[in-house]
């Protein structure tokens, strides 16, 4: 039986470290996994190992259900999952193992309400865009320079890993997996 703390951030604003020993401290534990990722997706390549290792009478912690992400269906499809796989799932906010019959029922809320927060931030961003746009104060978010994606492409090719990468140019880890993944859907790229 291992118990895993798992803390994610989004943005480089927000202090991961800080969410992880406040629950260090709170919760013993075996393991501590930190992200700095988007919560938009399950797809995260810390996560995705960290479930990966997660075996029976395991233990999973979060801080809020915001952290595992803000897709209802997918997280509703990740807690069915470590409950089948009779992993315990505990989100502090909530107290609670929310793989038990009750827990489940209050997840669920609070998984809705994570993505209704989401949907409702991204409605305030458009309408601040759009406003923005029609006063001419906003030209949206500059791209990448290519030469920045060909440069990390090859210090990948050369064994630097992804975090390493990413602080060589100065842009965020889900940076750099974005716009790997766009180069991998163009047809001649090498990915």
């Amino acid at each position: 039986m291992t118990t895993y703390i798992y803390a994610r951030v989004s943005t480089d604003d927000q202090n991961v470290e800080q969410q992880a020993e406040y629950l260090g401290k709170k919760y013993p534990h075996d393991y501590t996994v930190s992200e700095r990722f988007t919560g938009t997706t399950l797809d995260r390549p810390k996560f995705e190992q960290l479930t990966r290792k997660l075996k029976p009478n395991d233990t999973l912690i979060v801080k809020e259900v915001s952290r595992l992400g803000r897709s209802t269906t997918e997280i509703l499809a990740l807690c069915e999952s470590l409950r089948e796989r009779n992993v315990r799932l505990v989100v502090d906010n909530l107290n609670m193992d929310v793989t038990s019959p009750t827990g489940k029922l209050v997840f669920t809320l609070m998984v809705g309400i994570a993505e209704m927060e989401r949907e409702q931030m991204l409605e305030r961003q458009r309408i601040g865009i759009n406003r923005a746009q029609a006063e001419g104060k906003y030209k949206g978010r500059k791209s990448l320079d290519a030469s920045i994606i060909t440069a990390a492409k090859q210090l990948l090719a050369a064994g630097a890993t992804k975090k390493a990468v990413s602080k060589q140019f100065n842009i965020g880890e889900s940076t750099l997996y974005k716009y790997l993944a766009l180069d991998c859907k163009t047809p001649k790229s090498e990915c």
